[in-house]
């Protein structure tokens, strides 16, 4: 009772502040869909692009390639950002104008109807090669996708495969990415008071970890904690890290949570037996997973409610399209809450 009479309290100082937003007027209005060619993602994008931020690995990297490759995920100058930006980003195809029309087309009036808040920010797209080494997704307003990604939606699409729901939830997923950069207080506010986390400031861990020989690339920002129980004493901050392989930094991805002691002098990573950080496999954090039993991008609440949301809404588009429902409402984290609240904000 006190935690809800909180959470709404804060809601309220939100709704207060909260900017203005046009809502769609019809939900069976055309979707406005943008795509940049690389002269208006040049003169667009690359004003975006800064070194505050660190490598953010986008939703279809974790749903498409099994590998990943990263250059480096140290903070970099606007400079170095542009210069990977400028290197990586293409024209579309007709043919790729052609299929994520389609995609659009076929998922936009459930989003206007359940998400109204969501639906009215337009579809921009920008295409990069699949050859990049441009890591800079965390600062961009728009959905980058890279020819790759492109062409197995395609293939899904004419194959009528199941598999094509994944398309959908890759697409909403990086839309909610951008209202979050556009509006992150309310977001954050429901990870706070619904969810548990806690935001810290200081970085508790390096970018680069030790382990056995092996070295542990963390690709996500290091920003939350959270009790994977709530009576647990300690906590744990979720990540994301490359395993390197040695093949030229190369590797396979891994979500861990890292042990987080909490003493007076604030959040302090325990030490590990053999490693610089006592982590473990985020996986087997019991109470954590049954916190967020559909997600597997648990290892930031941003990617976490991002997916849940677009999980949520191809339920709907599924149940609206075929008379069924793929999950439990009780699976999805209470993340109508939040899509309720920024409905209304």
């Amino acid at each position: 009772m006190i935690k809800s009479m909180i959470f709404k309290h804060l809601l309220i100082i939100l709704l207060i502040s909260a900017p203005v937003f046009s809502q769609p007027d019809k939900l069976n209005a055309k979707a406005e869909i943008i795509f940049l060619d690389r002269e208006e993602a040049l003169n667009v994008v690359t004003p975006q692009l800064s070194g505050s931020c660190v490598a953010r690995i986008p939703a279809w990297k974790l749903s498409i390639d099994e590998r990943y490759t990263n250059s480096s995920t140290e903070r970099r100058s606007n400079k170095e950002w542009r210069e990977a930006f400028e290197a990586a980003v293409r024209d579309f195809s007709d043919e790729d104008r052609e299929t994520l029309t389609q995609y659009v087309g076929q998922i936009d009036s459930v989003i206007r109807l359940e998400f109204p808040r969501l639906g009215a920010l337009p579809w921009s797209f920008v295409l990069l090669s699949d050859s990049s080494g441009f890591d800079g997704f965390c600062a961009v307003k728009h959905i980058v996708l890279t020819d790759k990604l492109i062409s197995v939606m395609r293939e899904r699409m004419e194959m009528q495969s199941s598999l094509k729901f994944t398309g959908f939830e890759i697409l909403i997923h990086e839309k909610v990415r951008i209202l979050q950069l556009i509006i992150p207080e309310p977001f954050e506010a429901f990870y706070r008071v619904v969810w548990g986390f806690r935001k810290i400031n200081t970085q508790l861990v390096d970018d680069i970890i030790q382990d056995r020989g092996q070295f542990l690339t963390s690709v996500s920002p290091k920003e939350w904690v959270i009790k994977a129980s709530p009576r647990d004493k300690n906590y744990i901050l979720p990540g994301l890290v490359l395993r390197d392989d040695g093949k030229g930094g190369a590797g396979n991805l891994h979500r861990i949570a890292i042990t987080v002691d909490s003493t007076s002098k604030g959040f302090t990573p325990r030490k590990g037996k053999k490693s610089k950080v006592d982590y473990r496999d985020l996986s087997v954090v019991t109470q954590y997973r049954k916190k967020f039993p559909l997600s597997e991008y648990d290892y930031h609440p941003d990617e976490l409610s991002a997916d849940l949301i677009a999980k949520f809404l191809v339920m709907k588009y599924i149940s609206s399209s075929y008379g069924t429902t793929p999950s439990r409402f009780a699976d999805y984290s209470k993340i109508e809450e939040l899509i309720n609240i920024m409905n209304n904000y």
